[in-house]
């Protein structure tokens, strides 16, 4: 059944002139409203459509009648209602079939989870199917780390509801971008739809890698040469200890925001020379960072025209010096120490 267009004023006042005066045909009727007869059959169309009026066909003119509107309402809505109730019925013995599964499946889960610590998922469906019911089961925090930079729009829409479950579930959920996420207008959507919830988001110059962690008992990780796979941690001490680096990138993180602050922007040059003084390529600087070539020498540029270095050698040298210049001097291994 299609949905019914709103009635226009004069099928509305059609209506009325029904009620007010008995059944009357056409030409009265348009004689009363003041229209046309074309006007007045086009408003009589309106209210057949919602079996609001009715013809008598044994006199003549034939006239039309006003239909009462629990009658269009019965015989409008009433075949839909069955349907529909008929339609919930089966869903909800659907849904107790399958509920009479949940003990089981939760013994077995469990069992699985407490032989298989460590599990490596080579299909990305399955991968995908395993987070799903991990988020479904989730009861108090996430932990979530994506780096590179903005998130691909078409991850952000599948992820997009399921968090936002989460979150009116009371789970809290924590996630950690790169700076330069900030920058992603689809990333940008996302982090405001999830922070308007109850989300916090953070932002790091460099990440330690992707993570997702569910109620700090069970730990999603990429494997290197598979972007399909995933390993699934589930052995306590390893899944803490990722926790606590996690904690650690947390506290040194800043509120994400649609653009650099003054600290994030002094953070991402820190980094950037960082890599230089360590002889890395534009490509793995740029790949660590989560950011285009492009993007990442325009940025070295601007570093060595404020080093005033004329090459990478030499912009690599000065950050050594800098750096050498700022550290603390080293303590004499001969000086005699007491303890404080």
């Amino acid at each position: 059944m299609g949905e019914a267009a709103e009635l226009g004023p004069v099928a509305v006042r059609l209506y009325t002139r029904l009620l007010e005066g008995g059944p009357q045909p056409t030409t009265a009727l348009a004689a009363a409203l003041g229209l046309s007869e074309e006007h007045t059959e086009h408003a009589a169309a309106e209210l057949l459509r919602h079996r609001l009026l009715a013809r008598d066909p044994d006199v003549t003119p034939a006239r039309w009648r006003a239909v009462s509107p629990y009658t269009a309402a019965a015989e409008l809505v009433g075949p839909e209602e069955n349907r529909l109730r008929r339609r919930l019925e089966t869903l909800e013995r659907t849904r107790a079939r399958l509920g009479s599964l949940i003990p089981l499946y939760e013994e077995t889960h469990r069992r699985g989870a407490d032989s298989g610590a460590v599990e490596v998922v080579e299909s990305r469906d399955r991968v995908m199917l395993l987070i799903a019911d991990t988020a479904a089961r989730c009861t108090e925090e996430v932990l979530t780390v994506q780096p590179g930079g903005g998130r691909p729009p078409g991850y952000l829409e599948r992820a997009l509801p399921r968090d936002l479950e989460m979150l009116g579930r009371g789970v809290r959920l924590h996630t950690l971008y790169q700076h330069t996420a900030r920058y992603s207008p689809g990333t940008q959507e996302y982090v405001r739809a999830v922070s308007a919830a109850g989300a916090e988001v953070r932002t790091l110059g460099e990440l330690f890698g992707k993570m997702l962690v569910f109620d700090r008992a069970t730990a999603f990780l990429p494997v290197w040469d598979n972007p399909d796979a995933a390993v699934v941690l589930r052995e306590p001490s390893a899944v803490a200890f990722l926790c606590s680096v996690f904690a650690n990138a947390w506290s040194l993180a800043e509120p994400f925001s649609a653009s650099y602050t003054a600290t994030t922007a002094t953070q991402l040059q820190d980094t950037i020379a960082g890599r230089l003084a360590d002889g890395a390529k534009d490509e793995l600087i740029a790949r660590r960072l989560g950011m285009s070539l492009r993007t990442c020498r325009r940025h070295i540029a601007e570093l060595m025209d404020h080093l005033g270095a004329e090459s990478r050698f030499q912009a690599g040298y000065l950050l050594a010096l800098r750096s050498a210049s700022t550290a603390p001097p080293a303590a004499d291994p001969h000086r005699a120490t007491t303890a404080p």
